[in-house]
């Protein structure tokens, strides 16, 4: 059998298969296809590197009863996903706790990312999270990481950096943003706040969170908003460190709830003004060849980006989510100065990767990482 980043076919395209039944909810004729029993190994091993182990405990609902997971493994991945549904649920409360506290000192917040891309799934508790990401804008960000320290349920703080302050809330880490999102030039910044001021003040979304009794509603982003900073987002991660398949099932079921809301003009607008436009095309083709969105909801599909659809799985499924599983040395218990050097030669290979997927994003983000890295090295 051929190998993929390791992998065999069989193993990547049965993962794949069992995502995207737990995406859409429905089978499709590829399911019963391939080898007898299925490669459970290599599609849990994947299914681990993308965070994704709880989709395909969903996905397995529709395969035939004589090849799902059996036994000991079994087991493993149900307890696996009951820690998952736990956390949700922690992260579900304290999302509307920490809304709520806020909003009652007058303080309005946003919820980015996480819960409010769950709710997006057929399972929401089944989306693997990590933390709460709320954006309360520059003007109230002192006054809300001020209140947020003076709460008794706080038990740690995180460093501050130009987006945003971490803290721990009753177990689960909250990342307050007094911005959303941070282009790695000058130029594009300056373009970019005003209009994610302007979106981000707006009071038209809400999603619900919860289960029975503890239901409640927090406010997200608009849609057109939230289409363009799910996509950005994912390609800041793709280039700078790695990008998970988590990001790209966000980004397809937002896509397709929000069907024929999307204003197609002016996010063209927003692509060309951010040079865009080509990973947006890369990335829904993705979406469509990879994930099975159909293609007829797919903003600016292009089929010219098929090929590199499939290369750019190849080194999502080598880097593992957020890159954390890239085969690259580490040098997070070298001295200092040796840590530093280290990390921006690491950072150089990461954008030699990707100059194929995107060369001038590729140009634009290594000036940024040697104008950081510089400053990081003599910085202490």
């Amino acid at each position: 059998m051929k190998k993929n980043c390791g992998y065999s076919e069989d193993a990547v395209r049965q993962f794949l298969i069992l995502i995207k039944h737990a995406m859409w909810g429905s089978p499709d004729d590829g399911c019963n296809a391939g080898p007898d029993p299925l490669d459970w190994k290599g599609i849990l091993h994947i299914a681990r590197k993308q965070a994704l182990l709880p989709m395909v405990y969903d996905g397995m609902e529709y395969l035939p009863a004589d090849k799902r997971l059996q036994g000991p493994a079994l087991m493993q991945l149900i307890a696996y996903v009951d820690k998952v549904e736990s956390h949700n649920r922690a992260l579900d409360e304290a999302a509307m706790e920490i809304s709520s506290r806020l909003a009652a000192e007058g303080i309005r917040s946003v919820l980015l990312k996480g819960q409010g891309n769950a709710v997006l799934y057929r399972n929401p508790l089944h989306r693997q999270c990590g933390d709460i990401d709320l954006y309360t804008g520059a003007d109230n960000f002192e006054k809300a990481a001020g209140i947020i320290r003076g709460w008794p349920e706080i038990s740690d703080e995180k460093p501050e950096s130009v987006k945003h302050i971490g803290f721990t809330y009753k177990g689960v880490i909250l990342e307050l943003h007094r911005e959303a999102y941070y282009f790695p030039d000058r130029k594009s910044n300056m373009l970019f706040r005003p209009w994610e001021t302007e979106e981000l003040s707006k009071d038209s979304c809400h999603v619900t969170l919860g289960e029975g009794s503890s239901k409640g509603e927090v406010t997200v982003p608009p849609v057109d908003f939230n289409l363009f900073y799910i996509f950005a987002h994912a390609f800041t991660h793709f280039m700078q460190s790695g990008l998970g398949l988590r990001q790209l099932c966000d980004l397809a079921l937002f896509i397709h709830a929000h069907r024929g809301e999307f204003d197609t003009d002016a996010l063209c607008s927003k692509l060309e003004t951010f040079d865009l436009e080509e990973e947006w095309k890369l990335f829904v083709c993705f979406l469509v060849e990879i994930l099975g969105l159909p293609q007829d909801e797919a903003p600016l599909y292009d089929g010219r980006f098929v090929p590199m659809s499939y290369k750019m799985l190849s080194r999502i499924l080598a880097d593992g989510n957020f890159g954390q599983h890239k085969n690259l040395p580490d040098f997070s218990r070298k001295p200092v100065m040796v840590r530093k050097m280290g990390n921006l030669i690491l950072h150089q290979i990461t954008y030699a990767q990707r100059i194929k997927f995107s060369p001038r994003q590729t140009w634009r983000y290594y000036r940024a990482m040697w104008r950081d890295g510089i400053k990081a090295v003599f910085t202490k």
